[in-house]
């Protein structure tokens, strides 16, 4: 039989915590994973983001050659990564909701990817929302952040905020629903019965229980048909008090590049969700639901990873899944005694959502390794890890300090009165100067180049805030371009000077104005810190956990003593698994992780 492999990507996992809640004897098959398997800390790039992670992880390529910007796959033939090698082998990948930023084109399957734009997911027919008779309660004008964490500067990706609220209109003892997607409106009408809810869908009545979820029902918009599922959270007849939860409604048709492979996926697994509907966090109502519809998501990629390396002809199946990522931007900050907002008493509250997310996890990973067969190797493995935010910068705000920038009052940048900018699409940690003939607002002539990155280096190097009496500084590492090819980057696209916060350092913007200060509300991050940033409880490090076919058992590759494999080599490893050359790609096979046969073969 061929070899297969099956990355299960997680976003986010961590080793210490993965340790943690092993020892504690709540992830019995990741235990299982650790004893017959091999483990391995992985070393970020900068930045320790998903997209220039996995994209490398996956390509076997440094971020230099295999990453554009997000959303921005390169040509896998032009790069000869790992997709190009499999496909010249006549072997096939599957990426089934992995970041768009790697291209799956046939003869590879892609289904699905995951969207990271603002505009609205083509995939999708309708997003996800609570309706609710509260809805002027639910959606009261609140207070708002001080501060908005994230890159590019007007995003706030450290919330991870879900489904929006939508109005019931209750009328005559009826409660309407309204549906909208595709430039169309489905009104939905449910009316009380013994238990709960009857929910009238087109033809068919779907009953709503509280705290279940209903079957899956057909929903049309316009002339789009997609599959859709409704969950009761709230309903006090005497009051009309009425909260349901609607998943997200995806088409059925046009997820991928294979209609008829796209087809039999669904028909045996049922409809695919991209994202569930409330947020996993201690003080978000419906939490439940959301780990309900996380498992379901997590399920269903694990089945059609088994189905399509077992009867497809599927040589790498690759996925992302983003539900542990979540829990740890929500609960890491009040969970580490490292974190500024970390509370003894209250620890746990925050410890027992994430440890939900890893048994969901561990289910998921249980599932994997009873379906696949003896010639399948199974990584579970993740791009980066997370450490609790302590102090936010705005580097805008900073840059203009030095006359670098201009900025305009709400500070955004006037590209063409600045002598140095950064890319939306690029992370927030390089630096570009904006040079006269290269780029189309460019101001600094050749000869000022060089003393305006100096100048860059300096400044970057003397920002800081004063802690217990002590200097902090906000950057770990700043490198000009052609120092920067040490970790990776090189190549037209990559920035003209590369940094990386310290630890407990993020991007972000704050509404006073202020360059760096102290953060508004716990959280912890990854994207801006230093790849090697940790903490007792916390680590920046990928993560990766081998088990079945050529892995060696129970071995651990220690990262003190040996040093660390970087994001590059699981794909050196899994074209070694698969038989391929490869000497076009940036990392090394990982033949401690391997069996003797494995390595000598």
């Amino acid at each position: 039989m061929m070899k297969k492999v099956i990355v299960f990507g997680v976003d986010g996992l961590t080793m210490p915590l993965l340790r943690r809640f092993v020892d504690e004897g709540i992830l019995p098959n990741i235990a299982a994973m650790f004893k017959a398997g091999a483990s391995a800390e992985l070393l970020p790039f900068i930045s320790a983001w998903g997209d220039v992670n996995w994209v490398s992880f996956l390509s076997g390529q440094c971020p230099g050659t295999a990453w554009i910007g997000q959303t921005m796959p390169p040509d896998n033939h032009k790069t000869h990564n790992l997709l190009s090698l499999l496909e010249k082998a006549g072997r096939r990948t599957a990426l089934v909701h992995f970041p768009e930023s790697v291209s799956g084109k046939a003869p590879h399957f892609e289904f699905a990817p995951f969207w990271g734009r603002s505009e609205a997911s083509p995939y999708e027919l309708c997003s996800s929302a609570i309706h609710t008779t509260r809805y002027d309660e639910r959606t009261a004008k609140k207070q708002g952040k001080k501060q908005k964490l994230g890159w590019p500067p007007t995003s706030a990706l450290a919330y991870h905020n879900k489904g929006s609220w939508r109005p019931i209109v209750t009328t005559e003892g009826e409660y309407r629903l309204k549906l909208e997607g595709s430039g169309a409106v489905l009104t939905l009408t449910a009316r009380p019965d013994a238990d709960g809810l009857a929910l009238q869908v087109d033809k068919e009545t779907v009953v709503l229980r509280i705290g279940q979820w209903s079957q899956w029902v057909p929903l049309r918009l316009g002339d789009k048909i997609g599959m859709g599922r409704f969950w009761l959270a709230q309903y006090d007849r005497e009051l009309g008090d009425v909260e349901i939860i609607q998943s997200q409604v995806m088409h059925l048709e046009g997820l991928s590049n294979d209609p008829a492979l796209e087809k039999d996926l669904i028909n045996q697994l049922g409809p695919f969700i991209s994202k569930w509907t409330a947020k996993v966090a201690p003080a978000e109502d419906y939490r439940t639901s959301a780990y309900q519809e996380g498992e379901y998501q997590s399920f269903w990629l694990a089945d059609s990873a088994v189905k399509l390396t077992r009867d497809y002809n599927i040589s790498l199946w690759a996925t992302v899944h983003r539900l542990v990522d979540e829990s740890h931007h929500n609960c890491l900050g009040q969970y580490d005694p490292a974190s500024p907002f970390y509370n003894s008493e209250q620890a746990d509250i925050y410890g027992n959502v994430m440890r939900e997310c890893y048994r969901i996890l561990d289910r998921t990973i249980g599932r994997i390794m009873a379906g696949m067969d003896d010639d399948t190797t199974l990584f579970l493995a993740s791009d980066h890890g997370a450490v609790p935010n302590s102090y936010m910068c705005d580097i805008y705000r900073y840059l203009e300090k030095w006359g670098l920038v201009e900025l305009r009052s709400d500070g955004s940048v006037i590209l063409e009165k600045s002598k140095v900018f950064l890319k939306d699409e690029r992370g927030g940690l390089e630096i570009y100067v904006n040079l006269e003939g290269r780029d189309s607002t460019g101001i600094v002539s050749r000869q000022y180049y060089e003393p305006v990155r100096d100048l860059v280096l300096h400044a970057l190097g003397n920002w800081h805030v004063k802690e217990n009496g002590t200097i902090r500084n906000a950057v770990a590492v700043a490198l000009k371009k052609e120092d920067a090819m040490g970790i990776g980057y090189w190549g037209p696209h990559a920035g003209d000077i590369i940094f990386a916060y310290d630890t407990g350092f993020v991007w972000g913007v704050s509404a006073s104005g202020e360059d760096v200060c102290s953060i508004e509300i716990p959280g912890a991050n990854h994207g801006p810190q230093k790849p090697t940033a940790e903490t007792n409880v916390s680590s920046n490090y990928g993560v990766l956990l081998a088990y079945g076919s050529g892995i060696r058992c129970g071995y651990y590759h220690d990262k003190t003593v040996q040093g660390s494999y970087r994001m590059v080599d699981p794909a050196a490893t899994i074209a070694h698994l698969l038989g391929l050359k490869h000497a076009s790609l940036d990392g090394v096979v990982m033949n401690d992780l391997l069996t003797e046969d494995e390595v000598a073969r």
